[in-house]
């Protein structure tokens, strides 16, 4: 009589357990067909180009895994933030998310456009010279995914966050198919190059339906004003760094980090309505003061 009476509520009530075990079973797909996405070009490799392919274009996705930690972290970091707006106030999800965006094309896009010029370094010190230069020519392929991978996850968990867990399913399908059939036709002919261009786009196989997803439950995204300055301050990198691109890499970083931060603060990187919260968050006033926008022409 009890099992009976409980019954109902148990299965109806938001927080019940098969409202639970409906809301996280897309999660757990999602996770699932996540890791067949960054895995299924190394299950296709092996068996079409041996071991060595494989451990060549693994070399170089060591530094990719790592670099990947970082929009991890952030997102984790933030993703409670993002469920209490969700609920409350989508406006402020809205600015949180193009703010998130800001900050992570502001570091995707320099190491993008840095890293080629020290993947052989990189690659010396992981693997040795036996991996140069195929390592060294995968990592610099596969970097260029780094911008949209960034968004992407950014993407996913706010999509997460306004309760669209069952349309991330469908995307990560369309993006599955997509890298599963390219690698297909492609990698038995091209090998590792082709595994990483691949990345690349089912990248954005992933980001079309996201940002579909986006500006249909929560807000147009502007683009331009998010990408144009990171992408131009990294542009200006690149072009410095061509330059003295047969230096030292120690010294090539250096140089790009100066030339970047330099050129991103002259194009207003730094002075975006919604940094603000970010200068609010540095303890140093000192710091702050100096970098706010028309600290310059104090």
């Amino acid at each position: 009589l009890l099992s009976k009476i409980l019954r109902p509520r148990y299965d109806s009530e938001p927080g019940s357990c098969r409202g639970m075990l409906d809301e996280s079973l897309p999660l757990m797909i999602n996770h699932l067909l996540q890791t067949l996405f960054f895995r299924i070009d190394i299950l296709i490799l092996q068996p079409t180009w041996g071991d060595r392919a494989v451990g060549l274009y693994g070399a170089a996705y060591k530094y990719i895994d790592g670099i990947n930690i970082i929009p991890s972290y952030f997102t984790l970091a933030i993703f409670p933030l993002m469920s209490r707006y969700a609920q409350t106030a989508r406006d402020s999800l809205a600015r949180a998310y193009i703010l998130s965006l800001r900050l992570l094309l502001m570091i995707a896009l320099p190491l993008a456009v840095g890293t080629p010029f020290i993947a052989r370094d990189l690659i010396l010190i992981l693997g040795g010279r036996q991996y140069l230069p195929d390592s060294m020519i995968a990592l610099q392929l596969l970097i260029w995914f780094l911008p949209f991978s960034f968004v992407n996850q950014i993407t996913h968990y706010v999509l997460i966050a306004v309760d669209q867990q069952r349309f991330l399913t469908k995307a990560f399908i369309i993006g599955v198919t997509f890298n599963v059939v390219a690698n297909l036709i492609l990698i038995p002919r091209y090998g590792f190059r082709a595994a990483a261009i691949t990345t690349i786009f089912s990248e954005w196989a992933l980001l079309i339906p996201f940002y579909y997803a986006v500006r249909k439950h929560l807000c147009h995204v502007p683009w331009v004003s998010v990408t144009w300055r990171p992408a131009l301050a990294s542009a200006l990198m690149g072009a410095v760094l061509w330059l003295v691109r047969d230096a030292h890499a120690l010294i090539l970083v250096g140089v790009a980090g100066v030339v970047y931060l330099v050129a991103l603060v002259l194009v207003g990187g730094f002075s975006q309505p919604d940094m603000a919260l970010v200068w609010g968050l540095i303890p140093m006033d000192r710091l702050r003061a100096r970098l706010r926008p028309g600290a310059a022409g104090q």
